[in-house]
């Protein structure tokens, strides 16, 4: 049996990589949305700024949603009850973003009949997002005993 190190931030801040990966692309997302020009003047993402959403205002609830993403994954082991509770919002959180940017695309798949590739990937996070909502709960003891 192999013993692994104790992770610094508690029992319960290893094997989240996934998490910290997704609190990273929303970070890097806002910043790319920061950036000076239209990231979202190609393609289907026209809709998502359609519907109101403006670059900076993108931006801003990414770097938010991303940065207490980061922190609740920091604080997962610090706290006991709060840091996966914190981890459960936002990976759900997180889920609802990936869902939000993948139905401008798929609407526009299904109506144009050309399948975008984005599709599935952001189905897939989507997805990921959702299993780690599961592992917040199962980690928190949320479950009824």
């Amino acid at each position: 049996m192999v013993i692994l190190p104790r992770a610094p931030a508690g029992p319960y801040s290893s094997n989240r990589l996934f998490e910290w990966i997704m609190a990273g692309g929303l970070l890097l997302i806002a910043f790319t949305l920061a950036l000076p020009g239209d990231s979202l003047d190609r393609g289907a993402l026209r809709l998502l700024v359609a519907t109101g959403f403006s670059e900076d205002v993108m931006a801003v609830l990414f770097a938010v949603i991303g940065s207490m993403r980061a922190f609740a994954l920091f604080a997962n082991g610090k706290l006991p009850f709060y840091g996966p509770l914190m981890r459960y919002a936002g990976s759900f959180v997180g889920a609802l973003v990936w869902a939000l940017m993948m139905s401008p695309l798929a609407y526009d798949s299904l109506l144009s009949g050309k399948v975008s590739f984005i599709v599935p990937l952001l189905g897939m996070l989507t997805l990921g997002e959702l299993i780690s909502v599961y592992r917040a709960v199962r980690d928190g003891g949320f479950r009824k005993r």
